[in-house]
């Protein structure tokens, strides 16, 4: 585990941190590289947009859940280097922010979804590589011989307690490099035929699923929402809105082709019909 990857003076780079501003940092060069001709700036700012709303969107969940400590304390609102963000209100205020920019200068919203398609897969791999370096979103407790041997590894929990445990860190590796690779090889052929934004809806899909799934195994302790975890609850009603989204993008029949004209009896076809 290397929760701190470097100090630099008073300065410390931990490295869940600094993985994170890495895909950030991605997915600007993502949309500045792929915008159609003249728009770089434009597609730029888009991203920058759905950056800040992402921010703003995992705090202030995180805020909402945890009310009963932020409440009485306003002034730990603001201490954003203890922490404290949402993954499900960074995906939704980052969609918002994407949306805000676009409606405000009528951009297409389709092509910028699908050039943040590798870049949000991509963030799920680092999300997960961030965890296992610093502890975070650790697996529940097993017993020896409870589990293959591959999905088993000796981690601490929050006091620092090292005991064999369901390995979700690297499980969440595992289902984040398959993702990547799937969003990577759909959107070199297949996708292609699909409506604009299906792709980067299939990414926020696959990255919710994995979340999602490993969510049951997490071991911290958290709040509890109807019963459920509430990074369960919440990594649901997100996997849930970007399926209603990507589904019929992709399911939607594209229009027909026309159908040529039927000869009329007795004349010769129209030359300019392609048979």
């Amino acid at each position: 585990m290397f929760p701190v990857l470097a100090r630099l003076g008073p300065i410390t780079f931990y490295t869940y941190t600094v993985l994170i501003d890495l895909g950030l940092a991605a997915a600007l060069a993502a949309l500045y590289w792929r915008a159609p001709a003249g728009r770089a700036t434009r597609w730029l700012d888009a991203g920058l947009s759905a950056s800040v709303g992402g921010f703003i969107g995992a705090r202030l969940l995180f805020i909402i859940v945890n009310g009963d400590f932020y409440f009485p304390h306003i002034d730990e609102v603001f201490a954003l280097w203890r922490g404290g963000l949402s993954w499900p209100g960074a995906a939704a205020g980052a969609v918002f922010g994407l949306w805000f920019y676009a409606a405000r200068r009528r951009e297409p919203l389709g092509p910028l979804f699908d050039a943040l398609a590798l870049p949000a897969a991509l963030l799920g791999l680092l999300g997960w590589g961030g965890c296992l370096a610093a502890g975070c979103s650790y697996g529940v407790e097993v017993a020896p011989g409870q589990l293959p041997a591959l999905l088993t590894s000796t981690a601490p929990d929050l006091f620092g307690l090292s005991v064999p445990r369901f390995a979700a860190q690297t499980v969440g590796l595992a289902w984040s490099v398959a993702a990547l690779l799937v969003v990577w090889a759909l959107g070199r052929g297949p996708a292609k035929s699909w409506r604009p934004g299906a792709l980067g809806g299939l990414s926020v899909v696959l990255v919710a699923a994995g979340l999602f799934a490993l969510s049951f195994g997490r071991g911290e302790p958290t709040l509890l929402l109807a019963g459920q975890r509430i990074e369960t609850v919440g990594s649901g009603l997100v996997l849930a809105l970007a399926l209603l989204a990507w589904l019929p993008a992709v399911l939607r029949n594209a229009p027909a082709a026309a159908t040529p004209p039927t000869p009329s009896a007795g004349g010769p076809a129209d030359a300019s019909v392609n048979p």
